[in-house]
């Protein structure tokens, strides 16, 4: 069938935001307290978990939500190793002085202090820096940022009564130390000296951002952030509501054994569940129903693609004792104790430790609780344990076999080995 509804691929909105309710309301709520009660009412929020979870498209729903009273909105991106935050902020500044912005025009003033130039020279981004040359931190004063934001804040409000500012950075976790260091103070900044003030921020990153906050020195995030674990995994209501809804709203009906197979096959994973609901669309034959059959044609075909573009790139990159590390995780089911993948690997836990740091900062594991890790894409522990005896010999280094890991775990050899089937087979 044409016209797929479904949406795969990083950052794409999908047509329905299934299980994100709550934090929707709970952002309405916000938007309407911060333009009556300015940054009292603020509640900043970073939007937590692995990648292919909805966070980025989260955030594009709280600005979408935030663009309708009125508000400004300014996307930004952080990217490890290249401009500051404050200097991509600059050069949206700049873009919009030279659109003939209103607010904009009338707060330049309040942005060139932030970054001592003239917003209105041609080319301004061509040699402009915000960091010392010898140290590499921010040349840039927190409070003079925050007066900035709160001067735009306020000429929105000007323009649009129930409007205001909104900042949101998307991938907080590669940002330098400084950067998210001068973007908490900014913010405490803010409520210090501009309680008034109309601004708001979002962002988003992967489980470990908090973490990465106490390293720039933002010692309490939790206090200065609302910190929402976004989770790896839809429940079965609202993965099948994803699968249905967009459907039924183009008159094409899912069959409810076609719909639970799709949920099945992608675990609830919303980055899996749009793939898999896609594929099944386009190799249905229609012209208005989805059936079970249709699925069973798809699965494999949607396997494929995903070994092809993510899985199996994925498993090139990583590194020997990485890739032993994420087979006996795997064989322990993809969520297991520290302390178990240690034993089941034959090391101390001190001896592993910086494999995974490794992991958690690659986003290919993550800690759903204290002294636990998890596989951060669901179908990957099935792909690990159907390829790591034929990569094994290709290794630099003596790496454990699976059975002598499943030896070491105390596994029932007949449950832990793999069978050697697709990947993502139901």
């Amino acid at each position: 069938m044409d016209r797929s509804p479904y949406t795969p691929g990083a950052g794409h909105i999908p047509p329905v935001l299934a299980g994100r309710d709550g934090l929707l309301r709970d952002w309405q709520l916000v938007l309407n307290d911060v333009v009556t009660g300015g940054r009292v009412r603020a509640q900043d929020m970073i939007l937590a978990g692995p990648r292919g979870v909805g966070k980025t498209v989260t955030v594009s729903a709280f600005a979408d939500l935030a663009k309708q009273p009125g508000f400004e909105v300014v996307n930004l991106q952080a990217v490890s190793g290249h401009a500051s935050l404050v200097e991509a902020l600059l050069q949206r500044a700049q873009t919009r002085i030279a659109e003939d912005a209103g607010p904009w025009k009338r707060a330049r003033k309040a942005f060139e202090r932030v970054g001592g130039v003239n917003l209105s020279i041609a080319g301004f981004g061509a040699g402009i820096s915000t960091r010392s040359r010898e140290t590499g931190a921010p040349t840039l004063d927190a409070g003079t940022l925050a007066a900035a934001l709160a001067t735009l804040a306020a000429e929105v409000g000007k323009d649009s009564p129930r409007g205001g500012l909104l900042v949101t950075v998307d991938e907080l976790q590669v940002a330098s130390g400084p950067d998210l260091a001068l973007l908490a103070a900014t913010l405490h900044r803010l409520n210090v000296d501009h309680p008034d003030a109309a601004v708001l921020f979002a962002g988003t990153g992967l489980p470990f951002t908090p973490e990465a906050l106490r390293k720039a020195g933002v010692t309490h995030p939790d206090r200065l952030f609302v910190l929402e674990n976004i989770p790896l995994t839809l429940d079965e209501e609202d993965a099948r509501y994803a699968v249905v809804e967009p459907a039924r709203q183009l008159d094409v009906l899912w069959e409810h054994d076609a719909a639970t197979k799709v949920v099945e096959v992608s675990n609830g994973y919303p980055a899996h569940l749009q793939l898999f609901a896609h594929t099944a669309w386009t190799t249905a034959a229609g012209p208005d129903t989805i059936t079970a059959a249709d699925v069973d044609d798809a699965i494999p075909l949607a396997a494929a693609q995903l070994e092809r573009r993510t899985l199996g790139p994925r498993w090139d990159r990583i590194t020997d004792r990485q890739m032993e590390f994420l087979a006996a995780l795997a064989l322990l089911g993809g969520r297991a104790a520290s302390s178990a993948v240690a034993s089941a690997l034959g090391r101390t836990h001190q001896e592993i430790s910086w494999i995974r740091e490794e992991l958690i900062e690659e986003g290919d594991v993550y800690v759903p609780k204290r002294g636990q890790l998890a596989m951060a894409v669901p179908l990957f522990s099935r792909y690990v344990l159907s390829q790591y005896e034929r990569t094994r010999p290709a290794a630099g280094i003596p790496l454990l076999g699976l059975e002598e890991m499943t030896t070491n775990a105390g596994l029932d050899p007949r449950q832990a080995l793999p069978r050697r089937e697709p990947p993502t087979a139901p």
